[in-house]
């Protein structure tokens, strides 16, 4: 009887573990200076499975931006947060920007990832 209980115990406790919310709050920062002329400039989301894995970094993207239009033609990585999540989600958002035509050829845009508070791995 002792042993059954231990085990109802035990899948009690991993269940309420694998179910529990990570509770870090995910901040992405762009600062206004790279914002300065920028029509549309939406912010990268934190990818779910960078918070849950702990992921952190900073990436300097250079935007090349059509001179006509505004809108950012390509998007180079500069300086990588060294996680591919993190990567593809700010240059996803890049290609979103919209800048004032006819100011800018090309900017370069720092993106911060950043977890606070206390963070589950899933290792």
């Amino acid at each position: 009887m002792k042993t059954s209980l231990r085990i109802l115990f035990t899948l009690s406790i991993l269940q309420f573990a694998m179910i529990a919310p990570c509770l870090a709050t995910d901040i992405v920062r762009i600062d206004a200076k790279y914002k300065r002329d920028a029509i549309s400039a939406p912010d990268p989301d934190y990818p779910i499975k960078a918070q849950h894995l702990g992921y952190q970094g900073q990436g300097i993207y250079r935007l090349m931006i059509n001179e006509k239009t505004g809108v950012v033609d390509e998007v180079q990585v500069y300086k990588s947060t060294h996680s591919s999540e993190l990567d593809a989600s700010a240059i996803m958002t890049l290609f979103n920007w919209k800048l004032l035509p006819g100011k800018v050829k090309y900017r370069d845009v720092l993106v911060i990832f950043q977890l606070t508070g206390w963070v589950r791995g899933l290792h």
